[in-house]
């Protein structure tokens, strides 16, 4: 007598060693790609990742002309390049869930004469890149006759019609493709092309703010931003600088909360996430604009204080962390920090102890040429403003005896102390001093109200802020 239960046990080991080997066949991904009339020896796989471009794989040759890539752990997706040796670009194509197939074409025309084989994703989307090239070259055409006509003629316009209903036809097979192949990734790309179309009872309504802000509140309706095969596309950074360029008030607390927003839709997508952190990190952490630096504050603090980020480290996380503590403390709209230095009689002078409507604070130093020439400059302004005006001037030497003697030579009429002297904290920790010459402004309350600005520039900004409280 068989015993059953023996041979039903063989046979379901076997099932699942079997299932286990298919399993792991999967993984991975091997591309061969044939490049007739290409004499390279070898070729290099390069995707795109935001603005930049990263070398992923160098094929081996198999035969002349053919070549593989294959690696056992499956790619991310998105858009990749096969690249010569001498980095130039042959050709794109498409990694989605099949990474398994076959691309043949040759060099007299590497997009037309392309031949896909067990690729879907490549499949539609050379399948595109042949009608749009034919749409191309029929708009090239109606562009050469259009030039030929006057420019408001009746076939000129009829020319015109003509261009706008073959883009509508790209457009309508873009569509096509987004609503019928709605698991490919080509679709997601086809989709995040798409521009936002703002309804005519929107453009055409008596408020004219109705249109941008319905531009900025559908801006990304067909981007997926939590999908991180759109990273390895050349569209991300592009799609998050016109976002902040067009739809986003130039003003820190404005630019903080559209990151945040556009961080939220990302999720969970930590490495989209990763991503967004990085970008505005690189953006803002020398921000070319007064007052940005509490963008970069806030970045430190939210995420790469608070959650894992990829690519940081504990040494880059720490220097984060200790840049964002310094300059917490001196972000515009926060008390300055205070000051207690000596004068020129060898008496303590704090700096809260002015009472006027404004304080200008200069860091200088008595070698600095730079710092000559905005001292001079404050003249005048502390002669005209002098009622309202007091300037807190902070020398960076420790000579005294030559400190005094440049505030003698350059007649300096304001207060003048000496940073080196202090019953308070190092000005350069305080104020993050690196260099001379540098100007804060505080209002009556001693809050900062702009810094790292020019002696010319106090005017204006005095001006403006009187103008703020009527």
């Amino acid at each position: 007598m068989k015993n059953y239960s023996i041979y039903f046990l063989f046979i379901l080991i076997f099932f699942l060693q079997f299932s286990s080997f298919n399993a792991s066949a999967q993984e991975g991904y091997r591309i061969i790609i044939k490049v007739e009339g290409n004499t390279d020896s070898s070729l290099l796989m390069t995707c795109y990742y935001g603005n930049k471009i990263k070398l992923v794989d160098t094929a081996v040759m198999i035969a002349k002309e053919t070549f593989v890539f294959e690696g056992n752990k499956m790619l991310p997706g998105g858009i990749y390049m096969a690249v010569t040796p001498a980095k130039s670009k042959l050709f794109e194509f498409l990694i989605g869930e099949d990474q398994n197939f076959k691309m043949q074409t040759d060099t007299s025309d590497y997009a037309l004469h392309m031949k896909v084989k067990n690729s879907d994703e490549n499949q539609v989307f050379y399948d595109y890149l042949k009608f749009n090239e034919g749409i191309y070259q029929q708009n090239k055409a109606l562009n050469a006759q259009i030039k030929e006509l006057e420019k408001d003629s009746d076939q000129a316009l009829n020319l015109k019609n003509q261009q706008d209903s073959l883009n509508a036809l790209s457009i309508q097979y873009k569509m096509g493709v987004i609503n019928r192949y709605p698991d490919l990734f080509v679709s997601t790309l086809f989709s995040a092309m798409r521009d936002v179309e703002v309804p005519d009872s929107v453009l055409n309504n008596v408020d004219s703010t109705l249109a941008f802000k319905y531009y900025k509140s559908h801006y990304w309706d067909y981007f997926k931003m939590n999908d991180s095969c759109l990273l390895r596309t050349p569209m991300i950074s592009t799609k998050l600088n016109q976002y902040f360029d067009r739809a986003v008030f130039f003003h820190p607390d404005s630019v903080i909360s559209a990151i945040d927003m556009v961080v939220a839709l990302a999720r969970p997508s930590r490495e989209m996430v990763s991503y967004l952190a990085w970008h505005f990190m690189s953006e803002y952490q020398n921000p070319k604009y007064m007052g940005f630096d509490k963008v970069f504050v806030h970045l430190a603090d939210k995420y790469f204080s608070n959650e894992p980020i990829e690519n940081s480290t504990p040494s880059v996380l720490k220097m984060i962390k200790e840049r964002a503590d310094k300059l917490r403390p001196i972000l515009i709209g926060e008390p300055a920090p205070n000051m207690i230095l000596i004068d020129t009689t060898g008496q303590l002078k704090s700096l809260y102890s002015i009472q006027k409507e404004y304080v200008l604070v200069i860091f200088w130093d008595y070698d600095c040429g730079i710092c000559k020439g905005e001292i001079q400059d404050l003249k005048p302004i502390y002669k005209q403003m002098g009622n309202e005006l007091e300037i807190f001037s902070v020398s960076v030497n420790s000579d005294l005896e030559k400190w005094k003697k440049a505030l003698a030579e350059r007649e300096m009429p304001w207060v003048n102390v000496n940073g080196t002297r202090s019953a308070t904290p190092d000005f350069h920790d305080l104020y993050d001093i690196h260099g001379t010459p540098v100007i804060y402004l505080l209002d009556k309350d001693k809050k900062i109200v702009a810094k790292r600005i020019s002696a010319e520039q106090v005017p204006e900004l005095i001006e403006n802020l009187k103008n703020l409280k009527q």
